[in-house]
């Protein structure tokens, strides 16, 4: 109750700003910050925001890095005012063509971002894996692609199971000077920890402070993006049917299916069904040796975090059911003071953001500051 007051006493008085922004950068931040919030609380419904600014125009096109081609959008901003950002989505079999992502593309487009989206296989059909990073690298090439003398930077915001990859990659001494900043929203630190958390529900890097019980079905996602690290083809095919099966109702049976799984498949799909949080670790360690060096690789805990040259603005909801709050919180603390900022966002449900302005005072805070570092500041 205390948040929804403050937030509808900074409503009321944001209201009275667009009198007052002639020549407050900082006031006028506030106020499209405020524009911003309620353009993601209303989806794809009329807003200030829509009625307010132009849209963005989309461009699609494709590229080609170092033999590897890829297929992008980008959206050109009516007035561009606050530089590239690369928007990284996260699982969704839709692409770069998600409606939730084109939203949020057109959504920074209309506050001066020029927003490139590119399609991600292994997010797209979820198989993640350190091709995704090298994915991402090729992205930031091409969009800050310059003379070699004075390359230009870019903004590198991601989601969920996709910040691990988005973060490594900002780390590549290829790239890493051309990162200004990176946004994580609802990201994970620490592989291990997260797949605990995901399979038993417990939050080993909590600190000691309990996490709301996961979500039933995250842990057949996890399952969908391992599959391809299989050899097997019938454990995959046997396991994309449980994992799929289990989407789309969380009793159906398939216990049939399990009994025919080889030993490969048998100990993903233990690890996934486990309820034992001191078991995690051996039953990762029984894994086939190409998917642990994978989670290993996609783990920003057992990097060097010293690598990362751009500042670090991390966004989570603290009753995160799927990735807990812990590990924005461990990922902020593993970093030198001042490099990373975290916002414990209320109104976010993972990453979506909850309609009707609820809890949105740290949601708006986070997006002031990138608004204010997207002008460079």
């Amino acid at each position: 109750m205390r948040t929804r007051l403050r937030l509808g006493a900074l409503l009321m008085a944001l209201s009275l700003l667009p009198a007052l922004l002639s020549g407050c950068a900082s006031l006028n931040r506030q106020y499209q910050a405020l524009l911003v919030l309620g353009d993601l609380s209303a989806g794809s419904g009329e807003s200030r925001l829509k009625r307010r600014s132009e849209p963005p125009r989309r461009e699609g096109g494709h590229y080609v890095r170092q033999g590897r081609a890829y297929q992008a959008d980008l959206y050109h901003p009516r007035e561009p005012s606050r530089g590239s950002l690369l928007l990284v989505h996260g699982f969704t079999e839709q692409g770069r063509r998600d409606p939730r992502l084109v939203a949020l593309a057109m959504t920074l487009g209309r506050v001066g971002f020029t927003v490139m989206v590119p399609e991600l296989e292994g997010l797209r059909d979820y198989s993640i894996s350190t091709r995704e990073v090298e994915a991402i690298v090729d992205a930031i090439r091409h969009a800050t692609w310059a003379a070699p003398e004075a390359p230009s930077r870019t903004a590198v915001a991601a989601v969920s199971f996709a910040v691990g990859p988005a973060l490594i990659a900002a780390m590549d001494e290829a790239v890493a000077h051309r990162v200004s900043f990176v946004v994580a929203v609802g990201g994970y630190y620490d592989m291990t920890d997260m797949l605990r958390y995901v399979t038993t529900g417990e939050d080993r890097g909590g600190a000691g402070r309990a996490a709301p019980p996961p979500q039933r079905e995250a842990r057949w996602a996890v399952l969908l993006s391992q599959l391809h690290w299989l050899e097997d083809e019938q454990d995959r095919a046997l396991l994309e049917t449980i994992a799929r099966r289990r989407l789309a109702d969380p009793e159906a049976p398939v216990a049939g299916e399990a009994r025919r799984l080889g030993a490969s498949g048998r100990a993903l799909y233990e690890l996934v069904t486990n309820q034992d949080p001191g078991r995690v670790e051996a039953l990762i360690a029984r894994l086939p040796p190409s998917l642990v060096r994978e989670l290993e690789a996609l783990d920003p805990s057992r990097r060097a975090l010293d690598s990362l040259q751009a500042r670090l603005v991390l966004i989570h909801g603290p009753q995160d059911r799927v990735i807990p709050v812990s590990h924005s919180r461990r990922l902020r603390d593993a970093l030198p003071p001042g490099q990373a900022r975290l916002f414990e966002a209320g109104a976010l449900q993972h990453v979506a953001v909850s309609p009707g302005w609820r809890d949105g005072w740290g949601l708006w805070r986070a997006l002031v500051h990138v608004l204010a570092l997207g002008e460079g500041e």
